[in-house]
């Protein structure tokens, strides 16, 4: 199938066994496809478009369903999609992603016409989920020295990244004209870029790795490359992971756990001056996303983290459930069964996360599962019906 090619995607319905959420498969058994990055913008505003990637064809694409004519608009072809990382822009009007790890590609959402924005500079690598700052003008990502990249199709090369300490530098790109503001460098394995919403001097990125041997994850810089900042001092015992910035750029918040221990704390830091509040307690989600707000959180339950040396001492129990915790009425309830396995298919470690996030209206959540055999994306409403 090529570039604008119109799918036909009946969708399946049924009830969740133990909430009665009302659950919606939208893509087919027979295919793998996966929603972007948790944080990413997928949903049209008006909620009735979704970006996601799928293999309809030979190779895993982007597409855009229409959840009203229950149809997949294919918007990209071919190798070499970077396909959790793409988003809608703002305006609604175009896809945005990366293309072997080094081109920058905006697509027409109407016409499908392609056009590059940056292209990774020769001996770098353009690494992880690039993001945009609120009005969709620039976007902030990771570049890798060539030299020190490799494909992480285990959660073993994973570690072994973080141990090589790879040149890596945090950049900035203006999407109107393709230039590139190096933004911090150094010999560490850097993730997670995000600006934050509604303030484009504020850039956030983590120290990757395995999430007991990083010390301080989280970091803040201003996008002139200064005022470098710890957004959070952690505990020597302490993990910290998944952060994301509250679309209304209120907060950063953050998941908190430690060894031998089932619970998990949901944490924030104020995005102006860093004061740190545990807004929850919790079930061991593993992914967290708010909505715009910041008032209503989902996560999904998971089991013995991979992403930790130490796993003995971090080993519980798989908890297959989709969580929302109200913090205004400091309520936490269980919404549907994800049921996925976790599992690496085909060397991709993130095909089979749950990734959850709301609907624009706050009343459906998404997320990824391969609860049927192959991963495959749904929508499970918060409310029973």
């Amino acid at each position: 199938m090529s570039l604008g090619h119109l799918l036909s995607l009946p969708f399946k319905h049924f009830k969740d066994t133990q909430t009665g959420s009302n659950i919606i498969q939208l893509t087919p058994d027979n295919a793998l496809c996966n929603r972007n990055y948790f944080y990413q913008k997928c949903f049209t505003h008006d909620g009735n478009k979704l970006l996601l990637a799928a293999d309809f064809d030979q190779h895993r694409n982007y597409h855009l369903v229409d959840l009203k004519e229950e149809t997949a608009l294919q918007l990209t072809e071919g190798s070499g999609d970077n396909v959790f990382g793409g988003f809608i822009t703002t305006q609604d009007d175009a896809l945005i992603f990366v293309k072997h790890n080094k081109q920058l590609i905006r697509v027409d959402l109407k016409t499908q016409e392609h056009s590059v924005l940056y292209e990774v500079a020769k001996g770098w690598v353009g690494y992880g989920t690039w993001v945009p700052n609120t009005d969709c003008t620039k976007v902030v990502g990771i570049e890798i020295k060539d030299s020190d990249y490799m494909e992480l199709d285990s959660w073993e090369k994973f570690a072994q990244l973080y141990h090589q300490n790879p040149h890596c530098r945090l950049i900035s790109i203006d999407l109107q004209t393709g230039e590139r503001n190096v933004v911090f460098e150094d010999n560490i394995w850097l993730g997670h870029p995000l600006y934050r919403p509604n303030d484009d001097n504020t850039i956030a990125f983590c120290h990757e790795g395995p999430h007991d041997l990083v010390e301080t994850r989280m970091w803040m810089i201003n996008e002139n490359g200064k005022n470098l900042r710890k957004v959070y001092e952690q505990d020597k015992n302490e993990s910290c992971t998944h952060e994301f910035f509250v679309p209304d750029g209120s907060k950063m918040m953050f998941v908190s756990y430690r060894p031998n221990s089932h619970q998990r704390e949901l944490c924030s830091v104020d995005a102006d001056d860093l004061s740190f509040k545990v807004e929850s307690n919790m079930p061991a989600c593993s992914h967290l996303m708010s909505n715009y707000d910041g008032t209503l959180v989902v996560g999904d339950g998971s089991g013995t983290p991979v992403d930790v040396t130490d796993t003995s001492s971090h080993s519980i129990e798989n908890d297959p459930n989709l969580y929302v915790i109200d913090l205004q009425k400091d309520n936490i309830s269980a919404i549907a069964e994800h049921k996925t396995s976790w599992a690496v298919l085909e060397g991709d470690r993130q095909v089979n996360h749950p990734h959850p996030s709301f609907t624009p209206d706050n009343q459906s959540v998404l997320f990824g599962s391969d609860r049927n055999g192959s991963p495959a994306v749904y929508l499970a409403s918060i409310h029973q019906g």
